[in-house]
C-alpha cells in the first residue's frame, strides 16, 4: 500500500493489561512517517535510501525533506485517510 505514491509506516503505541480476558488501549498519539521520494520499482532506485527508508535521521539528508511537517501524519490524519 501506498499514500501519494511514498512507502510509509505506522508507529502504534498499545498497552496490554491483560490477556484472559484481553484488555488492550491505544495511545491516540501515534504517528505514519513516510519515505521523503515516491517509490519505483526499477531496478536503479533500489540503492536509493530516500524511496524505501522513512527514518527520520536519513530522510534529513535528503533536499527534498519537509521540515515543517516532518514526513509525518498524526494516526488521527491516517485515519481519516482511510475512511
Amino acid at each position: 500500500m501506498l499514500i501519494g505514491g511514498k512507502k510509509f509506516d505506522l508507529r502504534i503505541y498499545v498497552l496490554v493489561t491483560n490477556y484472559k480476558p484481553l484488555r488492550v488501549y491505544l495511545y491516540e498519539l501515534g504517528f505514519c512517517r513516510f519515505c521523503v521520494e515516491k517509490y519505483n520499482n526499477d531496478l536503479d532506485c533500489r540503492e536509493n535510501m530516500f524511496v524505501h527508508l522513512t527514518n527520520v535521521a536519513i530522510a534529513k539528508q535528503s533536499a527534498n525533506y519537509n521540515d515543517k511537517h516532518g514526513g509525518k501524519w498524526t494516526l488521527k490524519n491516517f485515519t481519516f485517510y482511510l475512511e
